[in-house]
């Protein structure tokens, strides 16, 4: 603790029983378990320190804290650790009876003391993970200008569009204010590192929600921070007013957000290139996350983007490389090569055709496919069945290349030859798949038949039904594995419990993008990269396949992908992999972050990245002028 800056003791660390001298504090690399005792400097005191979520402890300020910052009468007597204010906050919130109660409380904990909202979060992540985002920010993001309380993240409107760059300034400005930005960075533009961005158009499960959706930002973000610690203070959630088609919205007098029908075509890309713009001009390092855009935009977006800046879409990208880290430790354990796959995806929408494009990259990049050859490996079913080149016009730009030609048809055996539709059995029945992935939100689609028919051709079948939530998933894994005697390598998108089979446990891998998404980005931002290119996705990918619990030895009945509860582990595995790649790939900009990869630093990655990560502890803070 710091009165003053004329009288400043050593900072000793606990750890290792030595002083961390000032200097050591201004150097750009500092241990890992030194970090947490670099002092925050504020000028903020009394009730202004207590109303500044990333500053307040609440009871955990300490004796020397509460006399030097004016909070003597403002607390409650007793001194608490944040062990003991997570165990309480704990308690309040199992008291909570609705999932959108729970929610409510999470995000009123985060309105007043952000590291203890994080330290519980981080304490029960894999208990908290849906009520905070999927399935139940959902209910919270439908119902958001009922609830409202406190503003969170940007708002920029159309109509309010004149502003755009003042508005984006103000929160930079905010976030100056209190951010840690002294030790991480030299000059304010770079004190964002992550942009969280939706228009709200296409929300998992509940479509268009307007301006609500700025929870499913918030969310996300936290998400970074949970999964890949990228400090908070540094991430701006926003929400693209563009107006709602959701017409429920119009007829709330609650409704906080633009009414009017959601603005379309010129006028939106524009609306969206000048946010892009004015953000890359603001926060020129920052990486720009897309989240729940709608399908046709979503990919408009990406592709018009992807080779300019560091940008990434979570709901395109995110579920096709975590969905490829899971086959490739499935490919690996059954000693298999990618290239032999026959993929069937059965839902052909963002996710499935995200899936598609993540797994074709990988069949170029790791297994030296062209572009063709990779597509060839695909049969994609959407409710229209097998997407075929005849279908033309009505095919989406994403699935014209997976289209397969009708030629190829005329000789199968199908269920209804005089009904020009292929439906799932046809193909499983032809094509003899290796590979099964579910998308279609199509409940219970992968039945018995369907099953054992894939079973018949294939020693160890993989299969994913990956829709969300539990009740719309394409398989129950108990079912799978029993119509296949324990043979198939299932992955699911919600969580299951494990399996309990002839005498073996089966742990169900999940494939959650938060095992991914975060470490992606915060080897990014370490590395400042140019762009996310998908080599650097790539390496993500091959790392987090590489620490499956499947491939360990004698491990029968193994999850195929990392507990969540390890996220934070994984990340910095995933995170030194991407870094590593953004380097080779000359897409690395930071001078420290190279000289590490170089072996010119005298500092391993590992370490590196750990350092940079930011934790749910209590820093102590430094009085300023």
């Amino acid at each position: 603790m710091f009165a003053s800056r004329a009288a400043r003791p050593a900072l000793r660390c606990p750890i290792h029983s030595a002083p961390v001298s000032r200097r050591d504090l201004s150097r750009k690399v500092i241990l890992a378990e030194n970090k947490n005792y670099i002092p925050i400097r504020t000028n903020l005191k009394g009730s202004a320190l207590l109303n500044t979520p990333a500053l307040n402890k609440g009871a955990g300020f300490t004796r020397e804290e509460r006399a030097v910052f004016g909070l003597e009468g403002f607390l409650p007597y007793d001194v608490h650790s944040i062990e003991k204010q997570s165990w309480r906050a704990w308690n309040q919130l199992q008291k909570q009876p609705t999932t959108i109660l729970k929610h409510a409380f999470l995000a009123s904990l985060r309105d007043q003391n952000q590291v203890l909202f994080y330290r519980i979060m981080q304490d029960h992540l894999e208990e908290l993970l849906g009520i905070l985002y999927t399935p139940g920010a959902a209910e919270a993001v439908a119902n958001y200008s009922s609830l409202f309380r406190r503003p969170i993240g940007c708002f920029i409107s159309f109509p309010n569009q004149d502003g755009m760059r003042a508005q984006l300034e103000s929160h930079l400005h905010d976030i100056n204010r209190v951010a840690d930005v002294a030790y991480h960075c030299n000059d304010t533009k770079e004190a964002i590192d992550l942009v969280v961005v939706t228009d709200s158009e296409a929300i998992l499960g509940i479509g268009d929600q307007g301006v609500g959706g700025i929870t499913i930002s918030t969310s996300k973000s936290a998400l970074y921070t949970l999964g890949a610690g990228i400090n908070p203070n540094r991430i701006l959630p926003v929400v693209l007013d563009v107006g709602t088609d959701n017409h429920a919205l119009f007829a709330d007098p609650l409704y906080m957000g633009w009414k009017r029908t959601r603005l379309r075509g010129k006028n939106y890309e524009q609306f969206v290139d000048r946010f892009i713009t004015h953000c890359r001009e603001l926060f020129p390092n920052a990486i720009i996350h897309f989240e729940d855009f709608g399908l046709n935009n979503a990919y408009k977006f990406l592709e018009k983007y992807k080779d300019k800046i560091p940008m990434f879409n979570d709901d395109i990208q995110g579920t096709g490389a975590v969905a490829l880290a899971a086959l490739l430790a499935a490919i690996k354990a059954s000693g298999q090569k990618l290239e032999d796959q026959r993929i069937v995806i059965y839902g052909a929408g963002s996710a499935g055709m995200g899936i598609a494009a993540q797994v074709q990259d990988g069949l170029q990049l790791l297994s030296g496919l062209s572009r063709q050859e990779a597509a060839r490996r695909f049969w994609c079913v959407d409710r229209n069945g097998l997407l075929l080149e005849s279908q033309g016009n009505s095919l989406r730009h994403s699935q014209l290349e997976y289209a397969r030609p009708d030629e190829e048809i005329k000789t199968w055996d199908l269920e209804n030859p005089d009904i020009h539709q292929v439906n799932l059995m046809d193909v499983i029945r032809n094509v003899k798949p290796t590979v099964l992935i579910g998308t279609s939100t199509h409940t219970r689609a992968f039945n018995e038949e369907v099953v054992k028919e894939m079973a018949a051709h294939v020693d160890r079948p993989i299969i994913f039904p990956m829709s969300n939530p539990t009740a719309l998933c394409e398989v129950d894994p108990a079912d799978a594995l029993e119509w296949t005697d324990g043979k198939a390598f299932v992955a699911t998108g919600s969580p299951f419990n494990p399996v309990e089979l002839n005498g073996t446990e089966y742990s169900i891998a999940q494939t959650n993008n938060a095992l991914i998404y975060p470490a992606l980005g915060l080897g990014a931002i370490l590395a400042r990269s140019k762009t996310i290119s998908p080599s650097m996705l790539m390496a993500g990918v091959h790392a987090l396949s590489d620490l499956s619990p499947a491939l360990e030895d004698n491990a029968p009945g193994a999850s195929l992908l990392p507990d969540l509860a390890d996220v934070r582990n994984v990340s910095v595995s995933v995170a030194a992999a991407v870094v590593r790649q953004a380097v080779k790939d000359n897409n690395a900009q930071d001078p420290m972050t190279i000289k590490i990869v170089n072996g010119e630093a005298g500092h391993g990655l590992e370490d590196y990245i750990k350092s940079r990560m930011w934790d749910p502890v209590y820093r102590p803070l430094e009085l300023v002028d």
